[in-house]
């Protein structure tokens, strides 16, 4: 498994310019790794949710109950949709994220950069439920 990250900048705005900072960032995997992906029904899995998402995926929860409630977190929901979400399928395709905050684009980062560590260890973890038999000594535990 490969995460290419690409960081970037931007400027926006006719009148006052403000600088935007963008990263692209991919995953390749291996047939290997998009087998047990599939396999393991990881495509969904969301390593990342922004900030915008995030606040609109709490009021989602706080609206349930009542109709005025349903309606409230239909359009939350709705707009959760709308803001960057990034799962395993969709960071094999590619991300181009920008924000105009750094700190925001940095921890989107490592939250990906994390995941994919995540991701990775989930699928070597898995592939070793195939009958294999593990011993762990405690009494060298105990002594460590």
């Amino acid at each position: 498994m490969q995460l290419v990250m690409r960081r970037s900048q931007k400027t926006s705005g006719l009148m006052s310019k403000s600088v935007l900072f963008c990263l692209d960032a991919r995953v390749d995997l291996s047939n290997e790794e998009r087998s047990n992906v599939d396999r393991y029904r990881l495509g969904g899995q969301v390593l990342y949710n922004s900030q915008n998402a995030k606040q609109h995926l709490d009021k989602v929860a706080e609206a349930a109950g009542g109709s005025r409630g349903f309606l409230s977190g239909a359009v939350n929901l709705a707009m959760a949709k709308l803001s960057l979400s990034i799962s395993v399928d969709s960071l094999t395709r590619g991300h181009h994220i920008e924000c105009k905050e750094l700190d925001e684009l940095l921890g989107a980062e490592e939250a990906i950069k994390t995941a994919c560590e995540n991701i990775k260890t989930y699928i070597d973890m898995a592939s070793t439920f195939d009958g294999r038999e593990i011993v762990i000594d405690l009494d060298e535990m105990a002594t460590a």
